[in-house]
C-alpha cells in the first residue's frame, strides 16, 4: 500500500489535482434507474464467500453471486444496479446485480502493506453519484524487517473504473486519527461534498478534502439538550439533502434522556426537533417509500432476555403511533423490504425473519444455514 501511494502521488503531481478530479464535479441525475430484472431482491453477503439474492414475492433464496473474498461491507451505487463490496481482505468487489455476475476484483494491499478501513456507521463506506469514486477513512499496516509501523489515517479515494486508490488526503492534525468511529458519511447528490455525520455535521469538499462548513448539532437551538447524534438512515428512496432519524437527547441538570425525531437539511442547515418521550436504546430507523412512516427497535435490558418493540413513528406528524413487542434475540438487525410493506430481522444466527410492516406480526422464518456477514440491501421498487 505504501509502494501504491507512493506511485499513485508522483502520478497525480504530474497531472495536476483539476485533472483526477473533473469527473467528480459531475452531476449525475437524481432518479434512479433500477433494473427491472434487480428491483424486488434483497441482497446479503456470507461467510462463505457468496451473495444471496432473496426474492422479496417469493420471500425465499433464489440465486447465490459467487464472490473471491468474504464480503465485510457493502454500498449500493445510486442507480442501484451495481454493489460495491470490500471483503475482509481489504480488496474491493463490484457485482451487477441484474446480470447477477462479480465485473471486478482488486486488491488494496501488496506484498509490504495492509489497509485497515474501519466499519464507520456501519460501513465505512461511501459511493459518488456517478458510481465510479468510493470513498474511505484508511489506515496501512507497514511490515518493516522487524516491526510492523502504523501509517497515519487517510482519506482516500477509490477508482472502481482504473481499479487503484486515486488520492489519498492527510486528516487535519486536530483529527489525526480520522473521523470517529460512529461517524457515517453521506454524498451530496451533485458528488461534490462529502457529509460526515459525529456529533457536529462536518461539510468536505470532494476535490480538496478542506473542511468547508460545520453543522452544529451539539448545540441545537431548542433549551436544555447536550448533543446528540443525528445519522442518515439507509434510505433508497432519499435523492435529496433532507435527513430525518431518530436521536436521543439528555438535559445537562438531572440528565434526563428524551428520545425524538430530528430533520436537517443539509442545503439549508436548517435543523427540527420533536420530544416523544423517555430515551431508550434504538436500533436501526428506516423510512417507508412514501416517506409518511419510520420503523425503529426501541429496547431495555441486556441480552436475549431485554425487552424489544417495534414502534412505528408518523413521520408527517412527528409522533409514535404504534408499539409491539417481540421476542428477542441476542444481537440482530433489520431491514425493510422495497415497497415498504416488509421487515426483516437477520444477523440472529442464520435465518431470517420477515414480518407484516402493517401489523407487524411475523410471516415467515428462513433458515438460510450460512452465517450472514453484511447488512441486507434492498432496492427500491419505483
Amino acid at each position: 500500500m505504501h509502494e501504491i501511494l507512493r506511485r499513485t502521488n508522483q502520478t497525480l503531481r504530474s497531472l495536476g489535482t483539476g485533472v483526477l478530479f473533473g469527473a467528480l464535479c459531475w452531476v449525475a441525475p437524481l432518479a434512479a434507474q433500477t433494473s427491472s430484472s434487480a428491483a424486488g431482491f434483497a441482497y446479503i453477503g456470507t461467510l462463505d464467500k457468496k451473495l444471496l439474492v432473496f426474492d422479496e414475492n417469493k420471500e425465499e433464496i433464489v440465486s447465490e453471486i459467487p464472490l473471491e473474498g468474504i464480503p465485510r461491507a457493502t454500498v449500493l451505487t445510486h442507480d442501484q444496479t451495481k454493489l460495491v463490496i470490500l471483503t475482509t481482505q481489504m480488496a474491493v468487489e463490484t457485482v451487477d446485480l441484474a446480470a447477477r455476475k462479480m465485473l471486478s476484483h482488486f486488491s488494496l494491499s501488496d506484498e509490504k502493506s495492509r489497509p485497515r478501513i474501519p466499519r464507520a456507521g456501519g460501513t465505512g463506506l461511501a459511493v459518488d453519484p456517478t458510481g465510479r469514486y468510493l470513498y474511505a477513512t484508511m489506515r496501512a499496516s507497514v511490515r518493516e524487517t522487524d516491526y510492523y509501523r502504523i501509517e497515519p489515517a487517510q482519506f482516500v479515494v477509490i477508482d472502481l473504473q482504473s481499479q487503484r486508490i486515486a488520492k489519498a488526503f492527510p486528516f487535519p492534525p486536530e483529527m489525526d486519527q480520522g473521523f470517529g468511529f460512529a461517524a457515517s458519511y453521506k454524498v451530496s447528490p451533485d458528488g461534490k461534498l462529502l457529509y460526515v455525520f459525529q456529533e457536529d455535521v462536518l461539510v468536505f469538499d470532494l476535490a480538496t478534502f478542506k473542511q468547508v462548513d460545520r453543522i452544529e448539532m451539539s448545540q441545537p437551538e431548542y433549551a436544555g439538550a447536550s448533543p446528540y447524534r443525528l445519522n442518515p438512515p439507509d434510505d433508497p428512496y432519499n435523492e435529496g439533502n433532507v435527513i430525518t432519524s431518530v436521536f436521543t437527547t439528555v438535559d445537562p441538570i438531572v440528565h434526563k434522556g428524551t428520545i425524538g425525531l430530528a430533520s436537517l437539511d443539509l442545503t439549508t442547515h436548517k435543523s427540527s426537533f420533536t420530544p416523544i418521550g423517555r430515551a431508550l436504546p434504538t436500533l436501526g430507523f428506516l423510512v417507508s417509500p412514501d416517506h409518511t412512516r419510520g420503523f425503529s427497535i426501541m429496547f431495555s435490558g441486556v441480552g436475549g432476555n431485554r425487552d424489544t418493540e417495534w414502534w412505528v413513528w408518523d413521520v408527517v406528524n412527528r409522533k409514535v403511533i404504534k408499539k409491539v413487542p417481540f421476542e428477542a434475540r441476542p444481537t440482530f438487525k433489520f431491514g425493510m423490504s422495497g415497497d415498504g410493506k416488509k421487515l426483516y430481522l437477520y444477523g440472529a444466527g442464520s435465518t431470517l425473519e420477515v414480518f407484516d410492516a402493517e401489523t407487524l406480526k411475523s410471516r415467515k422464518l428462513i433458515y438460510l444455514n450460512k452465517d450472514t456477514t453484511t447488512n441486507l440491501i434492498t432496492l427500491s421498487a419505483k
